[in-house]
């Protein structure tokens, strides 16, 4: 059955007056997109404030909040009480503070090439790894006659960025010869908190614990000490912090965790996940059984089938290795990806769901009455995190936010 513009234009309408949708009709014009729940937010970060009793949270917006959009996150968060936020560049920075984001901003890998003058003009607190930063952000502080607050990072098993804990003691030597300088937090990052078999947590734990020990052996008392990630807070690891990051349960995930034979998982947060990627059927065709579908024909029918398709792709972010492995849920029904998914378009099995019709809403990622497509089981479909999947929603996906 081929799709008339008619029944295309119905479908597009029917978008629009769902009473939850709150975009108007231009942008739904094709008719895929990503609903994003603040409310969902709220409540999960209503659990980490609850979990991390006495300590602060940070809040990780990065990567356009984990494809979220950063801008909307960011408020929702901030009103609810977050005190500070975590982003990777001086962009993601500058966004917040145009968005009227006031609270402290820390750019967790650093300044990289950026004018060091924006941390200045924008109220932004760099992380410093290395003794040869301290030199570019002293002139820059001398040059505008302003200190720069800046978080130091100690490499304590990641091996990606950060200070190794024996040069802690030059480090400060050198700090302390540089004016306009504040050194106000200590830091580090947890590299397998979701693993407890592994003994790597509380390696970095210790290695941690004695390079504070050694700044504070120096003279040096930092204000906000934070190592604590996502999987962190919910296993209850015992870290010296007044301060946590978090990032995954904001948005309803955490790795799973890896456990010896016989132990107990520590209990699931309350979360849910805040995203649902949705599109709607377009075509619908009934096609003989041994019918090539897709690109390189890499699907053939074994029967008489209802092959529907949806405007969504991998420049969407519907990964490329779902072919004929991953699902959508059409009626609340799965319904299974046949053949290669294309940059725009995908094709679905619809045969086992009763009166599927253009017009008709497909969940890509989500949850209806009876079915549900985590994040996470992608993730583990394709060999990969959670975390991809979402920052893989592409941009020209409209994020409708909603609120009840």
């Amino acid at each position: 059955m081929d799709m008339h513009d008619d029944q295309f234009r119905a479908g597009v309408q029917e978008t629009a007056v769902q009473d939850r949708v709150t975009t108007s009709l231009p942008k739904l014009l094709r008719p895929t997109w990503a609903e994003i729940s603040l409310s969902k937010l709220r409540r999960n970060f209503e659990y980490v404030r609850r979990v991390a009793g006495t300590r602060r949270v940070m809040a990780v917006v990065k990567a356009d909040a984990y494809g979220h959009g950063a801008v909307p996150i960011a408020r929702t968060l901030d009103q609810a009480g977050a005190d500070w936020f975590g982003v990777a560049t001086v962009e993601e920075a500058v966004e917040l503070r145009a968005a009227g984001i006031e609270k402290p901003v820390l750019l967790l890998g650093g300044l990289y090439m950026s004018d060091p003058a924006d941390l200045i003009e924008y109220h932004l607190t760099p992380t410093v790894s290395s003794t040869a930063r301290l030199d570019t952000y002293a002139k820059c502080a001398q040059r505008y006659g302003r200190p720069i607050e800046f978080h130091l990072k100690v490499d304590t098993g990641m091996g990606r960025l950060g200070l190794p804990p024996d040069r802690v003691r030059a480090f400060i030597e050198r700090y302390r010869e540089l004016p306009g300088l504040d050194m106000k937090g200590l830091f580090t990052h947890l590299a397998s908190a979701e693993d407890l078999v592994a003994s790597q947590t509380e390696e970095q734990a210790a290695c941690f614990r004695e390079a504070l020990r050694h700044v504070q052996a120096l003279g040096i008392e930092p204000e906000w000490i934070h190592v604590a990630n996502s999987a962190a807070l919910v296993a209850g690891s015992s870290l010296p912090e007044n301060l946590v990051r978090i990032g995954g349960l904001l948005y309803g995930y955490c790795l799973p965790f890896v456990l010896q034979p016989g132990k107990q998982v520590p209990e699931f947060p309350p979360i849910e996940p805040i995203l649902t990627l949705k599109s709607r059927v377009v075509y619908l065709k009934d096609v003989p059984s041994g019918t090539p579908l897709g690109y390189s024909a890499a699907f053939h029918t074994r029967r008489r089938s209802r092959i529907a398709t949806v405007p969504v792709g991998y420049a969407d972010g519907l990964s490329r290795s779902l072919s004929n492995r991953g699902r959508a849920i059409v009626r609340d029904c799965g319904a299974r990806i046949v053949g290669n998914i294309s940059m725009d378009l995908t094709l679905l099995d619809v045969t086992d769901v009763p009166g599927v019709d253009i017009g008709d809403e497909v969940t890509l990622l989500g949850q209806t009455d009876h079915c549900s497509i985590t994040a996470l089981e992608i993730a583990e479909l394709v060999g990969t995190v959670p975390y991809e999947i979402l920052c893989s929603i592409g941009r020209r996906v409209p994020r409708i936010y909603l609120d009840s």
